[in-house]
């Protein structure tokens, strides 16, 4: 009987470790099958982050790219004009390339002087050499270009003054007593004559323009913009990605006044404030590409 009863109790121990078995196996089964599922999520997930990482990076390369191309035509322009003798300063970070006052105008005069006209000959030639790699139109081109993607949007031609209140030079002297008697011809009133700029009845009348220093500012901007027109033809021809022409013109008066240097008088300060900026924008990515990467972002921003 003792027999009988140990074979019993093997057989219970036997079948018990082989339902143990099957559940151990049955386990590292669902073990293994989750451990794939979360592999393939991490393999997407990475895939996805990998999308986005190349997408951000392709933006920054775009941007950091212009930067670096909006500074690379700086110093050429700047570098064919320094050969050429014409002194002006490049200011990277803003994209400025800054022209005195002494190099084209005369004090408070918005003609230009030889000086002007034959410098202003020179940046067209500069212009015209580096402007057809970064822009479109019929005298842009591709080859023998950098290789960049990266496009001029618009180059400001911005005047500048200094702080104190504009004197137009072509206001009359008042007039002598002499000339202040009635006007004889009785058909015609002092108020009723007409007024040239040279008569000296018109003392006291408001000159032409400029009357103060945004209108000179502004007239020496257009006055820089048409000298290159026409000391270069076709300047006018090279566009941005939409279509429309690079070159523009604005004036700022006294409004946009340069940082202070040290050691230097208000006299050099204000001289330094009379200039014109040629102010280079670049080509950024359009709002609506810029929003289609964010809401491509934003999952994973939230689920990272």
């Amino acid at each position: 009987m003792a027999t009988k009863h140990y074979a019993v109790q093997s057989e219970d121990e036997e079948s018990y470790f082989i339902s143990m078995t099957d559940v151990v196996i049955g386990l590292l089964f669902i073990f293994i099958i989750m451990l794939m599922f979360f592999a393939m999520r991490f393999q997407e997930a990475t895939h996805t982050q990998n999308e986005a990482t190349q997408k951000q990076n392709k933006l920054i390369d775009d941007l950091t790219g212009s930067e670096t191309t909006r500074s690379n035509i700086l110093q050429n322009i700047g570098s064919f004009l320094q050969k050429k003798g014409i002194n002006v300063t490049i200011i990277t970070d803003e994209g400025i390339l800054r022209l005195p006052e002494e190099i084209l105008f005369g004090r408070s005069s918005w003609e230009l002087n030889a000086k002007g006209v034959e410098a202003l000959k020179s940046l067209g030639e500069a212009l015209d050499q580096v402007l057809p790699c970064y822009t479109i139109g019929t005298k842009s081109r591709q080859d023998n270009c950098p290789k960049t993607k990266a496009k001029i949007e618009a180059i400001f031609i911005e005047g500048h003054a200094d702080s104190d209140p504009f004197r137009n030079p072509t206001v009359i002297a008042g007039p002598t007593p002499e000339q202040r008697r009635p006007v004889n011809n009785p058909q015609i009133s002092t108020t009723q004559r007409p007024l040239g700029q040279n008569d000296q009845r018109g003392a006291g009348r408001e000159a032409p323009p400029p009357k103060d220093n945004l209108d000179l500012s502004t007239l020496r901007a257009t006055s820089t913009f048409r000298e290159l027109l026409r000391a270069r033809q076709g300047l006018d021809q090279f566009l941005n990605e939409n279509g429309k022409r690079v070159l523009s013109v604005s004036g700022y008066g006294e409004y946009r006044p340069l940082a202070t240097e040290a050691g230097e008088s208000p006299d050099q300060y204000k001289q330094r404030n009379r200039r014109i900026d040629l102010r280079i924008l670049m080509s950024t990515p359009r709002s609506e590409d810029a929003k289609k990467m964010r809401q491509e972002l934003e999952p994973i921003e939230r689920h990272p």
